[in-house]
């Protein structure tokens, strides 16, 4: 396997990890580097394994940890121990990060995932480039932005639409508005027009020790930082 080969299945570990879009980092011109303590090849597996001390990099990203793999005929590759990977705006860490070709990316043990002002916790997080930025947190987690934070039990959403679904204790906190709320399902839809929050289940919302109840409530957030309730 020639070196040019070896390089570009790495590339793709470092977009798996920095959570960019494979097809910029695909095509990018920029000279990529690989460093470890030991590097292996099976020609009838098609596996390649880097071990001790690994490092990528291609242009301003980078990808660190203790162990990594990617299989050329199957286009899927890991990344464990101490994962840490930067890359543009985004930044992440975990215990280990599996990318299945271009479309499913995986980040698995202590995530941090930050992006912007924007930063996502929790156990495992699942990143769908080519479905709107979808990531998927289904044994939950906590998204902090200025404007607050978003918990639930199990959690989808849209990065790009900052559309968040939150399923089983979800909660919401928003201190620049003065108001909390909480539900078994809630909706947050960040880019609209007004941007609004839906709650179903066991709905509640506090704002100046005031507090409504209902089954089904929705809350638009005023630019005033007014929550009007539904």
């Amino acid at each position: 396997m020639t070196k040019k080969k070896l390089y570009r299945g790495i590339l793709l570990l470092l977009a798996a990890g920095a959570f960019s879009t494979m097809a910029s980092a695909a095509g990018s011109n920029e000279p990529t580097s690989l460093t470890a303590d030991s590097l292996s090849y099976n020609t009838q597996t098609g596996l390649v394994t880097a071990e001790n001390n690994v490092r990528m990099e291609q242009g301003t990203g980078h990808i660190e940890g203790q162990r990594a793999t990617y299989n050329i005929k199957t286009q899927e590759g890991t990344v464990e121990g101490g994962v840490h990977a930067v890359r543009d705006d985004m930044q992440l860490s975990c215990d280990r990060l599996f990318a299945a070709g271009q479309e499913h990316w995986q980040a698995i043990g202590s995530v941090r995932m930050v992006k912007a002002d924007r930063t996502f916790t929790g156990p495992q997080a699942d990143y769908y480039p080519g479905q709107g930025d979808r990531i998927l947190a289904a044994s939950g987690g906590t998204i902090t932005s200025a404007d607050g934070t978003f918990s639930a039990d199990h959690i989808e959403g849209w990065l790009k639409e900052e559309h968040y679904i939150g399923t089983g204790n979800a909660h919401l906190v928003s201190p620049p508005r003065d108001m909390e709320g909480g539900g078994d399902r809630m909706d947050y839809y960040g880019k609209a027009e007004r941007p609004y929050v839906v709650l179903d289940g066991n709905a509640w919302v506090i704002q100046a020790n005031n507090i409504a109840r209902s089954n089904h409530m929705t809350v638009y957030l005023a630019d005033d930082g007014t929550p009007v309730t539904e």
